[in-house]
């Protein structure tokens, strides 16, 4: 379609959710014009609107975000059901509504439906090894309504992508600004038009540019989603009844959990005219809004913002009642899923099928663990920021290896504390879960170029990141490096006045190598997790923080999870010969 104007076609609606449920979708690139025309595919006529005398109408909402591929929680003590106690309160909602001609149910995803399981393996590696996406799978038998893609939704690949949504999501996916990715053309749509039972709920989709991962050959782009709002909503508005953004924009620019651009659904709501929309749905920043209710600071510009936290651990609900006197939000609630029954019915029919495919690669053997104590949880969780650590050790030195085993002639590695959640079983047997726990998500491995005096700069710049004796942890993105790097942290009586000396690279002081270039490699996630305290330490502590997200890099198409994996196999496991060791490569001097 030619800026400025979209086409209208008819979908086929999940088979699984809404009953009687028409679906409509928007096709068309809403991010370079405002929208001045609808054109309906020949044959496509809306039904008619909602009779607004005809009384009150209520529409349930039911949704979920950031799930993360937790259908199940693999346990020592087995798989614990999630998706499972959702589906109860789901299909208890809808049995309750089905022969009430005044009552839908509606049910959505926003987003983040991938990356942070070991069902990602399913996924595989491209189209031809993909065996299937078991979040769409499952939420289609579910009967989820509609989603939206979230950042992680394109971890593996917009190729892989574009498979799962073909084979196994039999609901609509939304993006009103994510443009020009050839690979999935036709997958997904801005916007979509459901009919439930002469209601009319319009729903428009945005996904966030922030944390996403983005192979060369995608050529995705994802435009300010605020910009593509205004374009869209003169000309969706008037189809609805009800208006739902569906967004994974994060809560807002000031929440910490995750990094936001550009705009998130508190920025979004201010600019639009007042009460323009009925809800926005969120997601991306994990934050679990209106526990005890709908509450004053989620209403924004007279649009409510809802968001159901992370991992299945809440079940949104809302309420939105259209009367002739207007439309408004009437009910909002989180219940937490642990307290919901479990289907028992879907669980058989529909997850323990994929968990037994799951389970063995969970509970495969990679190894040995070393019998150090900076393997266990509690060393990694209370320390693994205040100074030298054998794991971290053994991590940025395998970086290294794999790097060079695939062509990557990298000198340097570093790893982010951020990047670990959890230790390893001291002593025991190392298997895929212990790992995959350790690091869920599907970080890639960037490779940046940092001149000699770059590099002084950015120990220096760690050492101010260092934990303290006495001061609470918070994520600040300490960094580790690999065993050519060698340097000692001055402890001072503040936090400016910790100092970096003795800096050496491959046994030369850094000092003689100013000029040199030095290729090393990190997550592509390194310190995300740390942008609200380097802003606090600019701010309130006058601290010259390095940025080294906006330093020359290139993402590789490795991902550091299997490269890691890859290392422990080959070595046994997390042993000291395989590098498990101190070795005094940063020394504290206090």
């Amino acid at each position: 379609m030619p800026p400025g104007k979209l086409r209208l076609i008819r979908s086929n609606a999940n088979p699984h959710g809404a009953e009687g449920c028409q679906i409509f979708l928007f096709e068309g690139n809403p991010t370079v014009a405002p929208v001045v025309e609808i054109v309906p595919e020949e044959g496509v006529v809306l039904p008619p609107r909602h009779d607004a005398t005809h009384g009150t109408f209520r529409l349930k909402i039911l949704h979920i975000n950031d799930l993360h591929g937790h259908i199940v929680r693999f346990t020592p003590q087995g798989e614990q059901p999630v998706l499972s106690r959702i589906v109860s309160r789901l299909r208890e909602v809808r049995k309750e509504h089905k022969d009430d001609p005044d009552t839908a149910v509606l049910a959505m995803s926003a987003g983040d439906d991938l990356v942070g399981a070991v069902f990602d393996e399913l996924m595989g590696d491209d189209p031809d090894s993909f065996a299937l996406h078991a979040g769409y799978r499952l939420y289609s038998a579910a009967g989820i309504d509609i989603g939206i893609l979230g950042n992680h939704d394109l971890d593996l690949g917009t190729d892989v992508l574009a498979e799962a949504i073909r084979k196994d999501a039999q609901f609509p996916v939304l993006s009103a600004n994510l443009v020009s990715c050839h690979l999935l053309a036709g997958l997904y749509h801005p916007a979509a038009l459901l009919v439930l039972k002469g209601i009319r709920v319009g729903i428009i989709g945005l996904s966030t540019s922030a944390q996403v991962r983005q192979p060369s050959y995608s050529n995705l782009q994802i435009v300010n989603p605020v910009r593509v709002m205004h374009n869209l909503l003169p000309a969706v508005r008037p189809l609805c009844d009800v208006l739902i953004i569906l967004s994974h924009l994060g809560y807002s620019m000031a929440t910490s959990s995750a990094s936001v651009r550009d705009a998130g659904d508190v920025e979004l709501a201010r600019s639009l005219p007042f009460g323009s929309v009925d809800l926005i749905v969120g997601g991306h920043t994990h934050t679990a809004l209106n526990e005890q209710g709908l509450t004053v600071d989620n209403i924004v510009n007279g649009i409510p913002i809802v968001q159901a936290g992370m991992l299945g651990r809440f079940l949104g609900e809302v309420v939105i009642t259209v009367r002739p006197q207007g439309t408004s939000t009437t009910n909002v609630r989180l219940s937490n899923t642990a307290t919901l029954p479990v289907d028992e019915a879907f669980e058989e029919e529909n997850v323990r099928p994929l968990v037994d495919i799951a389970r063995p690669l969970f509970t495969r053997s990679l190894g040995q663990v070393a019998d150090h104590a900076d393997l266990a949880s509690d060393e990694v969780r209370n320390n693994f920021a205040a100074g030298e650590s054998a794991l971290a050790n053994f991590m940025a030195d395998a970086l290294v290896v794999r790097c060079h085993m695939q062509n990557f002639d990298v000198d340097l590695a570093l790893v982010d504390a951020s990047a670990v959640r959890s230790g390893l079983p001291v002593g025991g047997e190392l298997h895929f879960g212990d790992w995959f726990n350790i690091m869920p998500f599907a970080d890639v491995l960037r490779v940046i170029w940092l001149t000699g005096r770059q590099l002084q700069m950015l120990l220096q710049d760690n050492a101010y990141r260092i934990d303290l004796p006495g001061e609470p942890h918070t994520e600040r993105g300490f960094l580790h490096f690999s065993q050519k790097v060698r340097y000692t942290i001055e402890a001072g009586s503040s936090r400016n006045k910790i100092r970096a000396t003795e800096a050496t690279v491959d046994d030369l002081p850094l000092e003689l190598q100013l000029e040199r270039s030095f290729q090393i490699v990190c997550s592509s996630f390194a310190r995300e997790s740390a942008v609200p305290w380097e802003e606090y330490a600019r701010q309130i502590l006058g601290l010259p923080m390095m940025d080294i997200g906006q330093i020359s890099h290139l993402d590789t198409p490795l991902f550091m999870r299997d490269e890691l994996v890859a290392y422990i196999t080959e070595n046994g496991g997390v042993t000291e010969a395989a590098g498990a060791r101190r070795d005094g490569r940063v020394k504290i001097k206090v």
